[in-house]
């Protein structure tokens, strides 16, 4: 199936990989959470670097990592991100370490348990979660089939060649966004992962949005940042 879509894909048009791209690439507005969650991946440090970023700016102030998959330095992933946060400062009693996850599903439970003993799900109404870009709709349905109550925001590094919006004109960055698609079906019919409505998720979003600017006084805005958009 990979082959005949890459073959698709040769020729595609700039609305078929506009669609595409709207489906697969998801990002969402960020403004203050909860929490911040990073699905561990290859690209740990990107990862990680992309989560300091937004920890700086105010926009969470605890993080947790997970991962338990070697890095190509044999380093598990949530080791490397929590090393990497460190290095850019951030105390490490603000980071939950989860080192046993292996795949999406586990990252969201194992987490969700760490959560609850450490801070307490129910103190959780919002989370930002940073992943691989390629698989930003993976993650966002596996967060809405484990926790569908807490408000999602997603947000990714590109660490490809080429705009988001030019996936389809690298071979690395279309290779993965296809095989994500062959993905999509499959894990929903095998209870991995639940259909999302991105206009919900914007209406929820829009509506924290509006509860923080009001519970932290309009005066105040002008000193941080309240939103964040890719």
């Amino acid at each position: 199936m990979l082959v005949l879509l890459l073959g698709i894909m040769e020729n595609v048009s700039k609305f078929i990989a506009k669609k595409i791209a709207s489906y697969m690439l998801i990002e969402t507005e960020v403004v203050k959470a909860d929490i911040c969650i990073i699905f561990g991946g290859m690209k740990a440090d990107q990862l990680a670097d992309h989560a300091a970023k937004l920890y700086k700016q105010g926009f969470f102030k605890k993080i947790i990592v997970s991962g338990g998959v070697a890095t190509d330095d044999g380093t598990m992933e949530a080791d490397r991100m929590q090393a990497r946060l460190i290095g850019w400062g951030i105390p490490k009693e603000n980071i939950i370490v989860e080192d046993k996850a292996t795949n999406t599903g586990e990252n969201v439970i194992y987490s969700m348990d760490l959560i609850d003993k450490e801070i307490g799900l129910k103190n959780v109404n919002s989370l930002v979660a940073i992943g691989q870009i390629h698989a930003s709709r993976r993650f966002v349905m596996t967060l809405e089939r484990h926790w569908p109550e807490v408000i999602k925001m997603f947000t990714a590094p590109n660490y490809y060649p080429v705009a988001r919006k030019d996936w389809h004109k690298d071979k690395q960055f279309k290779e993965d966004v296809l095989r994500e698609m062959e993905k999509v079906k499959p894990y929903i019919k095998k209870g991995y992962t639940v259909e999302i409505d991105l206009k919900e998720i914007a209406r929820k979003i829009a509506k924290l949005k509006a509860n923080n600017i009001i519970s932290s006084g309009y005066k105040k805005q002008n000193d941080k940042k309240t939103s964040f958009r890719p």
